[in-house]
Formats: structure tokens, sequence, C-alpha cells
């Protein structure tokens, strides 16, 4: 084996085509052609002196006896990661780009309003933000900083509880003029209509906070959008469960029996663990912690707009 033969380059595609379990998706994001990708693991085995990868029904996996050479791997591309981190950081006007990927009420409605704020921290970060209804996976690349309701609790991954948000149930004036408002829990699920997600559509459990304080018997209205939902508890469709990022500043909503029914959700946020010394990824995460602690009240729905 020429140990002097190994490239970077080649080691990168074998990585990426472990991450991706196929050849089609590693080589969409490396920007090769099929060809290329399937050559050059040919090439890397060739060296080797050994099969690499195995095709099964759930896609390509990595050969049982392969791990090691794999977990090498990946540290060669933390330490190409810090390499490149002290450089462009060294470079005082260069962009640092930071894809952060979440759910689209709290990226479209809180993150999204508190980007100002990111300058204080980082200067130089450009914030990627991703809005995706099912979890990321950063081990595939998909995102640089994963923040969630609920703990991923995946091996490579460090998470950690940042903060926690409150929900309440809305209506508009206009629904509440032409069905009163409820005056219990009961009168509630009995008398009111409502507005939920789409049931079968719900790839993450910690968002049916419906059901966390009503069972209702008749709903208009399903989606799966969080904003389409607030939209249509505004236009008096009916009462719908909102966060209190989504549902703040929105006019004409008023929240319903809000001394009785409420319930949270914690937010974490996860990294790669060979990413979480990047200079970037931990201004970004300073970022995120101060908005968090400034917020925490109007998270809460304890005050109703954000802070200056």
């Amino acid at each position: 084996m020429n140990q002097g033969a190994f490239k970077w380059d080649d080691l990168r595609v074998f990585l990426e085509v472990a991450r991706q379990g196929s050849v089609h998706a590693a080589a969409k994001r490396l920007k090769l052609d099929h060809s290329t990708v399937c050559r050059r693991i040919g090439k890397l085995e060739t060296l080797l002196s050994m099969k690499l990868l195995d095709r099964t029904q759930r896609g390509i996996v990595v050969r049982d006896g392969v791990q090691e050479v794999l977990r090498h791997i990946e540290r060669m591309e933390s330490h190409a990661n810090s390499l490149e981190d002290a450089i462009v950081g060294s470079r005082t006007t260069a962009a640092q780009l930071v894809r952060m990927a979440t759910m689209e009420g709290i990226a479209s409605c809180y993150f999204a309003r508190r980007i100002p704020l990111l300058e204080g921290f980082a200067q130089n970060v450009q914030i990627e933000l991703v809005s995706n209804p099912q979890p990321v996976d950063l081990s595939r690349k998909e995102a640089d900083i994963f923040v969630s309701f609920f703990d991923p609790r995946l091996p490579g991954l460090s998470s950690r509880k940042m903060s926690e948000f409150a929900l309440f149930l809305y209506c508009s004036k206009g629904y509440a003029e032409r069905h009163d408002l409820p005056a219990s829990r009961d009168d509630l699920a009995s008398n009111h209509v409502f507005v939920d997600y789409i049931e079968e559509l719900l790839a993450i459990d910690a968002v049916r906070w419906l059901s966390d304080v009503v069972r209702p018997q008749k709903t208009r209205f399903h989606t799966n959008s969080i904003i389409a939902q607030c939209n249509a508890a505004q236009a008096g469709v009916g009462i719908a469960m909102l966060p209190t990022f989504v549902a703040a500043g929105v006019d004409g909503l008023i929240r319903v029996l809000p001394d009785e029914l409420s319930t949270k959700r914690d937010v974490w946020v996860s990294v790669r663990e060979e990413q979480g010394s990047l200079g970037r990824i931990k201004s970004v995460m300073r970022f995120l912690t101060h908005i968090f602690e400034k917020d925490r009240g109007f998270l809460m729905g304890e005050t109703r707009m954000l802070s200056d």
C-alpha cells in the first residue's frame, strides 16, 4: 500500500458516501458527477486493498471492518475544518457561513427578527437559516447547528437545552364575537372549532401540542404550517395552539383561557462534536445563548413583544 498515494479529495468522497448512504446524494452534495464518485471510491479501495462499502436495501453502508478507517477520516476532516476556520478567521473581511436548521415558526417569527444582534457576537459570520419540518441529520452535514424542541440524543452530537417557550390557545376577536369565548375546558372541547397540524405529516412528536390541553371534537382546518395555522386563526377560522413567538404582534389575536390552559416546550441546540470548537460555531452559540436569555419573558408569554 502506497500511503503517499492517498488524496484528501478521495477520502472526503468516501466519507460523504458513508454519511449519505447514497452515491447520488453524495455526488450532489460534493457537486461531482456520479461516475467521478464511483471512480474515486474504486481508487481508494484499490489503494487500501479492501472493499469499503456494501449495497443493501437500506442503501450503501460501511462494511463492519472499515469503521475504524472511517473514524480516522472523520478526525482528518475535523482537523481540516479547524485549519479552514483558522485561515478564514485570520482574514478580517472574509465571511464565514454557518447553516442553522430549525422549525418554520421559530425560524421565521423569532430567529429572523433577531439576526441584527448577531453582529455583536460575530461580525464576519453569516447565518444560513433553514426551515425544515423534519429532524435534520447533522452527521450528513445537512446543517452546522440544529435547533429543536427535543433532545436528539444521537452519537457524535453535542446537545444542550438552551431555553423554553410557552404556547397558548388563540382566536381572533371576530371569532370571539361570533362564538363567545369558552367558559371552561369542557365548553372549549365541545362547542368550539380548531385549526391544527395534519397528523400523518408530523415528523416531530414535540409539535403535537394542542393535545396537551384539549381533545377537540371539531377541527375545521388542517395544515402542515404553523404560520398558516396562525393566519387561519387570525381570519376567524378557529382556535389555534400557537407558540408565543408566532402569535406575538399578530393583529386581532387574543388568548383563550390563558390562566388555565397553556403548555411549554424545551429548546435544544445541537452541533457535531468535532465542530464545537470552531470559532464561527462558538460565536453563533454565544449569540443564541444571549438572545434566549434576553428574551425569556417574551418566549414564556410574560411579555407580548420582543425587547429592543
